[in-house]
């Protein structure tokens, strides 16, 4: 008896082994088998179309906001002066006009143009009496009935009328040769564009008293092809400005759009009164755009002391409260990876991570429908 109960115990115990290692086996098939269901693969034809981006470790840069607006260039304007005194009869353009270079502008009844006038009808008059003097001289010489010295005397007088003709002219052409009339007021003098271009300042009006010797201008004229963007600097903020930072401003004109530019001028000088300094940006206007006057908000970039992570906004995925990129090794090892931004400027993130380093390789680009895919496992 005892032996048949040692027999039935020893039958149990293999039985019980078998039992186990069926078992095993069996948890270790399903195991493979859910590896191989888990295991994801991006398909041949979304393979086509994503792209690739590279993390790199890069300074961070940053943006000093700062308001400002938009003014002409003044190293390509025009400031009109009267050349004569007088009474401005007609102002013909208004601020901001269009004008074509040789344009009318204004008209002036001025007595020092009638002078200028006068002088050059009596240069002309003199001229015309000493050539028909010289020639009358000529041919009574050739007759013999004048002497050499009466004929050099006659070209003389001659060349020295034609000598002030000349020096007349010549005024008339400096003091614009804009003579239309001459009445009792005196003659009118027109102020024409000297280039094309927008009216951007205008001091005259109808009526006004203008004297050649005043210090301010009538108009100013610019081409506004190219414009100035000015900004105000704090004193604390200085340090982070230098030529050549590059500066992005959207006027508050049109917010959507968004102009670039680099810093070309910053002034010497704090302002007393504020503590600011003045930094200019040349932006240009070929499609006339922008306005003198206009406000701009400013983003003047400048680089920190410090390195980080960075990478274009596109490869960030976010989900419930978080943001993620997709680690990419090869089209059947993707994973998802958080990572924390820590700032952002323009284009690009500067992002901490645990999981990623520079040169990993992230999918940039069609990467929603792997994120999903790789979700759901």
């Amino acid at each position: 008896m005892q032996f048949l109960k040692r027999k039935n115990i020893l039958y149990k115990s293999k039985f019980t082994l078998i039992i186990i290692s069926m078992m095993v086996a069996s948890c270790g098939k399903k195991s493979n088998e859910s590896d191989t269901m888990t295991k994801f693969c991006i398909p041949d034809s979304l393979a086509k179309i994503i792209t690739i981006d590279t993390v790199k470790s890069e300074k961070v840069i940053s943006d000093l906001k700062l308001p400002g607006k938009i003014t002409f260039n003044e190293d390509n304007v025009v400031k009109v002066f009267p050349l004569v005194s007088g009474h401005v009869m007609d102002v013909k353009v208004s601020l901001g006009d269009y004008v074509e270079k040789g344009q009318l502008l204004a008209v002036l009844q001025s007595s020092d143009m009638a002078n200028y006038y006068n002088d050059f009808k009596a240069a002309q008059s003199d001229l015309a009496i000493t050539k028909e003097n010289l020639d009358v001289t000529n041919d009574l010489y050739r007759s013999g009935l004048r002497s050499q010295k009466d004929l050099v005397l006659a070209q003389n007088e001659y060349y020295r009328a034609l000598a002030q003709y000349n020096k007349v002219k010549e005024v008339m052409k400096i003091y614009g040769g804009a003579v239309q009339s001459i009445d009792s007021f005196g003659s009118r003098y027109s102020i024409k564009s000297p280039i094309s271009g927008f009216i951007v300042e205008k001091n005259i009006n109808s009526g006004m008293e203008l004297r050649s010797d005043d210090a301010d201008n009538v108009f100013t004229i610019s081409d506004l092809k190219e414009v100035w963007a000015v900004a105000n600097v704090y004193e604390t903020d200085i340090s982070k400005i230098e030529i050549g930072s590059i500066a992005e401003i959207v006027a508050i004109s049109y917010p959507e759009r968004k102009f670039f530019g680099k810093v070309e001028r910053i002034s010497n000088m704090l302002n007393p009164e504020t503590n600011v300094m003045t930094v200019k940006i040349r932006l240009n206007n070929a499609d006339y755009a922008l306005k003198p006057g206009m406000f701009a908000n400013f983003s003047i970039l400048f680089p920190e002391n410090k390195k980080m992570m960075v990478l274009h906004k596109d490869p960030v995925l976010f989900d419930e409260n978080k943001n993620y990129v997709l680690l990419y090794k090869d089209k059947c090892d993707v994973s998802m990876q958080q990572i924390k931004i820590v700032n952002t400027f323009s284009n690009n993130i500067y992002f901490e991570s645990k999981t990623l380093k520079p040169g990993d390789l992230v999918i940039s680009k069609n990467g929603l429908f792997i994120f999903t895919a790789l979700k759901k496992l």
